[in-house]
């Protein structure tokens, strides 16, 4: 059994004054970071899939590694549209893995290989395009043969990405925030992994969802710092910001996953 705790979207500035729709990014990831380190358990390790940063700021980075550092698990990154491989690497601190692609490709694609993961095949898939492209995602061809290739097709397999891969019923959002590609990603990995494919992770839609399409688990955490609206009809997204501290608790066993959602009051100091 393998507990792990799947984070998202701290949006960290380059000092603890930020404020995203009124609410400080800096004290709600240090509540979020409370709220983890005060469960009656000790999780395997921790996944953060991305938006580390609200901008790609050394800074920022530094905040996140000063923040994040707290955590008494290893702590794995995905990158998000708002990210900067470069700079995280820089900044923040892994658990161990295990690269896939080379890191002059400039992408974090790997598998995690500490915190017994060794018993299931976990791994962390880069979505980023170039901003100027919109804050969609994309999983390039030397990303997805390389995850492709190291299933080994007789464990769990769980994949962590910044961005969901399928629509999932709200007209911005499907049309503005999701994997291009992500259908034809998620059949390649349902396609080599079987029934051992556990679930895609991710984070950028700064809501919790969980979603069942084509035999696969597509789970979703929300950000800490605000939530975004996704009414099935909206061509919009507005913000909603003061809600509470979001973060899910995943457990994989030999014959199940799991997904607990916290939703923890922020005690504004």
């Amino acid at each position: 059994m393998l507990e792990v705790i799947h984070i998202s979207d701290t949006h960290f500035g380059p000092d603890r004054s930020l404020e995203i729709r009124g609410a400080n990014a800096c004290d709600r990831a240090v509540a979020l970071v409370g709220a983890i380190n005060a469960l009656p358990f000790e999780p395997d390790f921790i996944v953060h899939t991305g938006d580390v940063a609200n901008d790609p700021d050394p800074a920022a980075y530094a905040l996140a590694a000063e923040v994040l550092s707290a955590l008494k698990a290893p702590v794995y990154f995905a990158t998000g549209n708002h990210d900067d491989v470069g700079m995280m690497r820089e900044a923040l601190t892994f658990g161990p893995f295990h690269p896939l692609v080379p890191d002059q490709d400039d992408q974090l694609c790997y598998q995690i290989t500490g915190g017994g993961a060794d018993a299931c095949e976990f791994f962390v898939v880069d979505g980023k395009v170039p901003p100027e492209e919109g804050p969609h995602g994309f999983v390039t061809k030397n990303q997805s043969e390389a995850v492709l290739k190291a299933i080994s097709g007789t464990k769990p397999v769980a994949v962590f990405i910044h961005y969901p891969l399928t629509p999932i019923g709200s007209i911005w959002i499907d049309r503005h925030l999701l994997v291009t590609n992500g259908v034809e990603f998620q059949n390649a990995l349902a396609s080599r992994a079987g029934g051992h494919l556990r679930g895609i992770f991710s984070g950028h839609l700064h809501r919790g969802l969980q979603l069942f399409r084509g035999g696969v688990l597509q789970s979703g955490v929300s950000s800490p710092a605000c939530e975004f609206t996704a009414g099935p009809v909206d061509d919009f997204c507005d913000f909603l910001p003061g809600g509470p501290i979001p973060f899910n608790h995943i457990t994989f066993t030999p014959d199940a996953t799991m997904v607990k959602s916290y939703s923890l009051p922020f005690l504004d100091s």
